[in-house]
């Protein structure tokens, strides 16, 4: 293993993800807030067996403005440069070498700079709307973010209710690939679809597709994009449901329902019951062919003030995969390189927990197993359960600066005996925020 982007990277660790939000006040008035932000990630080794991505350091520079707010209404622009921008990797690469592909939105490590926000939003007393380029934040558009994240183009409205009841309607047209969509089709999904990336997206990164040419591979056809129509309800102190509703014309309809309930107990401990189910079938012209998945889900938690563990679980039925395209990770057993639970017929455990060292030092770990799904690809077929463990060490040495460095062990269902598909990846990142 080359030592150049990993020695580059801990030298840069106390300027890693630098974060700077600022209003701009010239003479008493506001004139907005800009926000930049540095961050730096590298990995710090894997196996050398051409599946396990055991080279790479990527950088993300973000500079995003908002204008002071204008009867309610406030614009905002957002740029974002990912690539090797400050020259720490080696352009060739030894044979045992694997690049990090999920870091980058090109095959180079090129810089690549998007205009990916670019927005109006306005708040007026209930109601709250946005029109434009955003990140939109929902169960099946949102997922982990490595470097650039992904984006949506698209308007939509909340309407509070009550303090209890809250209603949303948006319509999202398009979706830009950030670089994380690379490790969802490949060595999350392993080419199934169903890890938020069904599509390969190698050569369409950073650039604004229609949904339906972000959903299928080789579209020729025009659609409406996705409807999507969401409601959350507040049933008590500390219970909550909630219901959203994704209409992608002539693709899919996806239902998803989540809820959870906080029952607290004697010396500020608590068990948190989470319970979640999804739903998809095929409507319209059934671009995507014939889809008939269902996921449901638990976990149960338990909270003290120094320490938590969790047990979860997911079972998907029904006669077909997930078409997970757009981003999304609800699923209560999805790890940092697994999301096996969107696969066709697959029953999937997940422990874990966290503790907390000192108030400045937090280790958590957990382990997941995925059964055999019934999901194979034009090369691969699944022979056996997957699994996947996961030790995290953060160090937060203040209120601005956070490291965080972690280990995945994992297993895959395709693995064979002449094709090794095993991960043993430690990777760093690290905040620092004024």
């Amino acid at each position: 293993m080359k030592l150049k982007p990993v020695i580059a990277a801990v030298a840069l660790g106390l300027v890693s993800n630098i974060a700077y939000a600022k209003n701009i006040t010239i003479d008493g008035e506001d004139k907005g807030n800009l926000d930049l932000m540095f961050k730096v990630m590298t990995i710090v080794d894997g196996k050398d067996n051409g599946f396990d991505p055991n080279y790479g350091t990527s950088e993300l520079l973000k500079m995003k403005y908002t204008t002071p707010s204008f009867n309610g209404v406030r614009f905002s622009a957002g740029s974002y440069i990912t690539g090797d921008l400050l020259g720490t990797n080696d352009n060739t690469l030894d044979a045992d070498q694997k690049l990090a592909r999920g870091m980058y939105v090109t095959n180079d490590q090129s810089a690549e700079q998007l205009l990916g926000e670019l927005h109006l939003k306005g708040q007026h007393g209930s109601f709250d709307w946005f029109a434009g380029r955003v990140i939109y934040d929902s169960p099946l558009t949102t997922a982990a973010v490595s470097t650039m994240p992904n984006f949506h183009t698209g308007a939509g409205a909340t309407f509070k209710v009550n303090e209890s009841f809250k209603v949303g309607l948006a319509q999202i047209t398009q979706i830009a690939f950030g670089a994380r969509a690379a490790t969802e089709w490949g060595l999350i999904g392993e080419g199934t679809g169903t890890a938020g990336t069904a599509i390969n997206p190698l050569d369409k990164q950073a650039e604004f597709l229609d949904i339906a040419d972000a959903t299928i591979a080789n579209n020729t056809e025009n659609t409406n994009g996705i409807t999507t129509l969401n409601a959350s309800y507040k049933l008590g102190k500390n219970a909550n449901i909630s219901l959203w509703n994704y209409y992608a014309e002539d693709i899919s309809n996806n239902v998803y329902v989540s809820a959870d309930n906080k029952f607290p107990l004697a010396d500020k401990r608590a068990i948190k019951v989470e319970l979640q189910y999804l739903n998809q079938t095929n409507v319209g012209a059934d671009l995507a062919g014939d889809l008939d998945y269902s996921l449901a889900g638990a976990k149960a938690t338990y909270i003290t003030p120094k320490w938590s563990a969790y047990v979860a679980a997911n079972n998907s039925f029904g006669d077909t995969k997930m078409l997970n395209a757009w981003g999304g990770d609800p699923a209560y057993t999805s790890s940092i390189f697994s999301r096996n639970a969107y696969r066709e017929n697959v029953t999937a455990f997940k422990v874990g927990a966290k503790y907390k060292i000192t108030p400045k030092w937090i280790l958590s770990a957990s382990y997941a197993d995925y059964g055999q799904s019934d999901t194979s690809t034009a090369t691969l077929t699944p022979s056996s359960d997957a699994t996947e463990a996961n030790v995290t060490l953060v160090w937060k040495m203040n209120k601005n600066t956070l490291f965080k460095l972690f280990h995945s062990s994992r297993t895959s269902e395709y693995d064979t005996d002449s094709n090794d598909r095993t991960q043993a990846h430690t990777r760093l990142a690290a905040v620092v925020k004024f």
